[in-house]
């Protein structure tokens, strides 16, 4: 990838405490993130909350991906898109925050989708603006070094075959990918962020040595 990112646009982010702090208020307040300030994704809103800080305190990072992130040269930026009502954004957001949180080569920026056209319109996938989007940035030129999202591949061929089946509903579509998140636990996603984190380090350091 050769495009970059605007830094100005990244003028209203959080750290993942932040955001987290963030859910929490919106929860007693009944609310959610974005315009649509309906009572149903103020409930995703509820229910997600539940999720973030369940997931937050059972995860465990594997060995092989910690030692992938310790083996890390190049800083990072990552960039993640979210929105509190999306049921997918508290299955992975924990594990990007704890991947950052174990080195500090690597610094986490979270936005939101709907108050950041201008970021998001830049990362669809397929035409549309699918979350959580992972953005890995080089932190001096913010050059886009790659992307991950909206879900790992099991959860998105899940969702694919899902759609092709008329008789399933949203609803029914949702509560598949849940399931299969629970019964997962972060062992894909894992898998994908090892071999990406190689990747882009690979990325930033040719591209470090020919700057030098």
């Amino acid at each position: 990838m050769k495009n970059r990112l605007d830094p100005t646009l990244l003028k209203d982010t959080y750290t993942f405490k932040e955001y987290f702090q963030l859910v929490g208020e919106l929860v007693e307040q009944k609310k959610t993130t974005g315009p649509n300030q309906s009572e149903l994704n103020a409930q995703y809103t509820r229910l997600n909350f539940q999720r973030l800080k369940r997931i937050a305190k059972t995860l465990r990072i594997s060995d092989e991906l910690t030692n992938a992130v310790h083996n890390v040269q190049s800083e990072m930026l990552w960039i993640v898109i979210v929105e509190a009502w999306c049921g997918d954004v508290p299955q992975n957001l924990p594990y990007f925050d704890a991947i950052c949180s174990t080195t500090g080569k690597i610094q986490l920026k979270i936005v939101l989708r709907d108050d950041n056209p201008e970021i998001m319109d830049q990362f669809l996938t397929n035409g549309s603006r699918s979350i959580p989007k992972l953005i890995c940035l080089d932190p001096d030129s913010y050059e886009v070094i790659g992307t991950w999202g909206p879900r790992p591949v099991g959860a998105r061929e899940l969702v694919q075959k899902l759609l092709k089946d008329p008789l399933i509903t949203k609803d029914m579509r949702n509560e598949a990918v849940q399931r299969w998140y629970l019964g997962n636990k972060g062992q894909q996603l894992q898998l994908e962020m090892r071999f990406l984190i190689k990747e882009w380090d690979s990325c930033l350091s040719t591209t470090m040595s020919t700057v030098n």
